[in-house]
């Protein structure tokens, strides 16, 4: 036939558009190709297959129809059958699976130019030959495969035996012509359609989906085993609905628990063919089901609610809502319609009976297609009792898999009990549950119950042990022991009964003694910073009620009437000799004929050790914090003892390990280098201040005291960690995930250090997360610290599973105690007192947190950072904006995105063509997808 011949053709439906559109998105690709393969166990003979061929497609008219694309323009004729032809070409086997040959034969675009729409294909393989047809979905779906096999195979038989061909087999089948919309159909759909949001159909796993559409797609299968089978029997009749309702229901159930809705839109395919079930041709109506997800109710009304969404939709299915377009807001005709992103196609039982072809036993192969027009397609298969889950590679296989397992668990819980809340299993598999909760488990055994107690019996094991090498003076354990014993009586002095606050200003060894001083006394120790701002230190002291300030040598404090006294710490001149005292072991009184203490033997976990600003994370990046001293964090004994040992085990800190310092005083970060350090018999080194911008003077420093473990303190100089690999190789660093640039990762990496990343929450000792780093990829990736626990919720509340995006919540030891001016952390069921952090994260399969960065809040759990585009003020930009304007009929600026106003796949195709028409350069529609505004589609035309 002559392709180039001028066309006469009739008019496309939006049905037949939308599917064109898509095309022009990925145009190398088969987007909307349909296949099917069967192989015989002997060999096909090529010109009786294009014998039979070409009876068959002038038997049917629809596969002689052929389509003409010219501008946003598409035409469609049908070629009389003695000018049709379908070659049939050998099939390239590239001696890998058969599968992947398949797939590419099939997946070859048709080109809209009056060619034909059907391809055929055989091929000779060890087991038999292969024939493989792809067929274009504007002439094909998935019922028109049934019906072409059962055209072909008796024309086949008929021809290759030389036998009359079948009457039935040369009957023409003229198109099949749906009827018009029915009025009654459109009322249905505009009342069920009613104030429907679209924009809510986000899942929470995978990757956000983005403006430019993703239709690379994979299918997973799963085969539902007996209790699960049995249990969809049980909620069949429980709810007194069909299967197909039953396992809608679920599906909305499952999507609903990872994010989309409450307000639920699912497409379902509808075979439209009624009486006609032998036409081939394009003749599915994707039906709109509508279900409204309350997870706080029960399965059963879920179940029935489906049922009435979906027999009313079967009522109406002859009518397709494409017919709405331009009547509801925010959704339009389009190739990918803004009203339903995930399908149901639940497949009616029918089995498949016995293939021979000339006497040869034959069978399908199936044909994997790589695309995906939607976000999920769930396809129930009663008969073989299996799910297929077809999904855009927005979402992983793991995922994909996932949601198979979960949907499984969902209908077994469901079935132990239809009315109990969805919200409290629907989302979780058995895997699931326990990969939390072996990460959860982090019990610590065998160590000190505390800071004080630890360091204690080091103290008296070694006290000649080195505790603080700072600058050119080291203090001993022993030495240290006795500088925390003066501090002790000075507070007894001074009138400091337990829980009082004790603020400390001073160098990093006389506050290691003041912090061990306090809690034998059973204060709470409030370190500050010597050099901060005198205003700030004044209203810290005035907000803590401290009773007292302990300030090192050369430290003074501002005055005033309302500020605590200070008293100066012991001297060294004046603490006693360090005498030689047996092991401590944790129990009696700390020094022979010393007074046990307020708590008795050693004080409680729970109890008030110590108080720091909150927002330090903050604090880091800003100048002045004028909300600092409004609220403070008080860490327990249990606490800060835990995360020390946990991260002494990690980072493998001993006795004798150097445990460098680079943390500003009265931090949490100083707080933690000095309990990781004493608590083990290691030593704190602190940094000089030159240090903490210097890799020289850091290296320097590490060098003279032998220190190779840095706990590196927030808003450190990226520059500084950078450098800090070259300068000081080998050594163990922990830092947080968000300060770590990838280039630093690399270089420490690179030079040999042992990299460990963590994330910290303002209301915990400073780490909450943490874990070792092996790629640069993996700084924010960690597991809970000892005796932390941790989950991920949902706006709601409800604990989400593996893979899932929601808000970071931590719990245990290392969460911070509730204070007189700040508010009680929240309590759940089942980890008790947490904290929410506002940061979103997910659990990865290997037990494992990944969290996002901080400008990627718990707010929105679906969203992706989408970068506004440079606003442009010319003449074509403005001629841009006009066409905007007319097309969607509003308001229109430079940076007003085409889809968000309104726009969808239709108008974008006008949109290109008046471009055209305007400019003389073509554009296709991806590239309305990729420049959405008219500023930057402006750009793109001027390349």
């Amino acid at each position: 036939m002559n392709s180039t011949a001028p066309v006469h053709g009739t008019a496309t439906t939006n049905k037949e558009k939308a599917l064109w559109l898509l095309e022009q998105l990925v145009p190398d690709t088969g987007v909307n190709n349909l296949g099917l393969a069967l192989q015989v166990s002997g060999r096909l003979r090529p010109d009786v297959l294009g014998a039979a061929l070409a009876v068959v497609a002038g038997r049917f008219e629809v596969l002689r129809t052929v389509f003409h694309a010219s501008g946003a323009e598409l035409l469609k004729e049908t070629v009389p059958a003695g000018e049709f032809a379908v070659p049939v070409e050998p099939l390239e086997l590239s001696g890998g699976p058969l599968a992947e040959d398949l797939t590419a034969f099939v997946d070859r675009p048709f080109p809209l130019d009056g060619r034909p729409l059907i391809r055929v294909a055989t091929g000779t393989t060890a087991d038999g030959d292969v024939l493989c047809v792809a067929v274009h979905h504007l002439v094909f779906d998935m019922v028109s495969v049934g019906v072409l096999l059962q055209a072909l195979v008796p024309v086949y038989d008929a021809v290759a035996a030389g036998r009359p061909l079948p009457e039935q087999a040369v009957a023409p089948v003229p198109a099949l012509a749906e009827p018009a919309p029915r009025p009654a159909d459109l009322v249905h759909w505009r009342r069920t359609l009613d104030g429907f949001d679209p924009t809510g159909l986000d899942l929470w796993c995978g990757t956000p989906r983005g403006r430019q559409p993703v239709l690379a797609g994979e299918s997973a299968v799963r085969t539902l085993g007996p209790r699960a089978q049995q249990a969809a029997v049980a909620l069949q009749r429980a709810a007194r609905a069909p299967m197909g309702a039953v396992m809608l229901a679920a599906y909305a159930a499952l999507l609903a628990a990872h994010g989309a809705g409450p307000d639920l839109v699912i497409g379902s395919p509808v075979d439209v063919r009624g009486a006609d079930a032998g036409a081939i041709g394009y003749h599915v109506n994707v039906v709109p089901i509508r279900i409204r997800v309350d997870l706080a109710e029960g399965f059963r009304p879920l179940a029935r609610q489906a049922r009435d969404a979906f027999l009313g939709a079967m009522a109406h299915a002859h009518t397709s809502v494409d017919e709405l377009a331009g009547e509801l807001p925010g959704i339009g005709t389009s190739w990918q319609t803004q009203l339903f992103r995930h399908l149901f196609n639940f497949l009616p039982d029918a089995p498949v009976g016995e293939l021979r072809v000339d006497g040869m036993p034959a069978r399908l192969l199936t044909v994997e297609n790589p695309h995906s027009k939607f976000d999920l397609e769930l396809v129930g298969s009663p008969a073989r009792a299996e799910l297929m889950l077809r999904h855009s590679r927005t979402l992983t296989p793991a995922d994909a898999a996932a949601l198979l397992s979960r949907f499984e668990a969902l209908l077994v819980t469901a079935a132990q009990d239809p009315d109990r809340p969805l919200g409290e299993t629907a989302g979780w598999s058995e895997r699931d549950r326990e990969t939390v909760d072996r990460a959860n488990d982090t019990a610590l055994n065998g160590r000190p119950a505390t800071l004080e107690a630890a360091f204690t019996s080091w103290a008296r094991s070694r006290p000649a042990d080195v505790a603080v090498l700072d600058g050119d003076r080291s203090i001993t354990y022993g030495e240290l022991d006795a500088a925390a014993d003066a501090v002790r009586e000075l507070l007894a002095d001074a009138g400091v009964r337990p829980a009082e606050v004790v603020a400390v200003a001073a160098a990093p060894g006389e506050t290691a003694a003041a912090l061990l001083g306090c809690w034998r006394a059973g204060a709470v120790c409030f370190p500050l910073d010597p050099g901060e701002e005198p205003s700030l230190q004044a209203r810290r002291l005035t907000q803590a009620a401290a009773k007292t300030v302990l300030t090192g040598a050369g430290v003074r404090l501002p005055a005033g009437a309302d500020l605590p006294a200070e008293a100066d710490l012991p001297a060294e001149a004046d603490l006693p000799p360090v005498l030689p005292l047996p092991e401590f072991t944790g129990t009696g009184p700390e020094r022979p004929g010393a007074p046990v203490g307020p708590y008795g033997d050693e004080p409680p976990r729970d109890v008030p050790a110590c108080r720091l600003p909150a927002g330090e994370e903050d604090e880091a990046r800003s100048a002045v914090v004028e909300d600092e001293a409004r609220s403070a964090v008080v860490l327990s004994h249990a606490g800060i003892a835990d995360t020390a040992a946990h991260f002494a085990r990690e980072l493998g800190v001993g006795p004798g390990t150097g445990v460098l310092s680079l943390a500003r005083p009265g931090t949490f970060a100083a707080l933690f280098d000095a309990a990781l350090a004493l608590s083990v018999g290691g030593r704190l080194v602190p940094a000089p201040q030159e240090a903490r911008t210097d890799a020289v003077a850091l290296r320097a420093a590490a060098e003279r005291h032998g220190a190779d473990v840095l706990a590196v303190p927030p808003g450190t100089a990226p520059r500084l960690l950078e450098e800090l690999g070259g300068q000081l190789p080998g050594l163990t660093v922990l830092v947080a995930g968000d300060e770590l640039s990838a280039p630093a990762a690399k270089a420490l990496l690179a030079a040999d250090c042992r990299l460990h990343c963590g994330y910290g929450a303002p209301q915990t000792t400073g780490w909450a997360i943490a874990g070792r780093v092996t790629t640069p990829e993996d700084t924010r990736r960690g597991r809970p610290i000892g005796n932390t626990r941790a989950f991920v919720a949902a706006p709601d509340g409800r604990e989400l599973p593996v893979g899932v995006r929601g808000e970071l919540c931590v719990a245990g030891t290392g969460t911070a105690l509730d204070t007189p001016d700040g508010p009680a952390l929240p309590d759940h069921p089942g980890y008790g007192r947490h904290h929410r952090t506002g940061r979103l994260a997910q659990w990865q399969p290997d037990g494992t947190l990944v969290w996002h960065p901080r400008e990627q809040t718990a707010a929105d759990p679906a969203a992706g950072p989408t970068a506004p585009d440079a606003a442009a003020d010319d003449t074509l930009v403005g001629e841009f904006v006009a066409i905007w304007q007319k097309l969607l009929s509003c308001e229109v600026t430079a940076q007003t995105h085409f889809f968000d106003a309104g726009g969808h796949s239709l108008l974008a195709a006008v949109l290109t063509q008046q471009v055209e028409d305007l400019t003389g350069i073509a554009l296709q529609l991806r590239d309305v997808f990729e420049h959405p505004t008219p500023a930057a589609l402006a750009a793109r035309v001027r390349r």
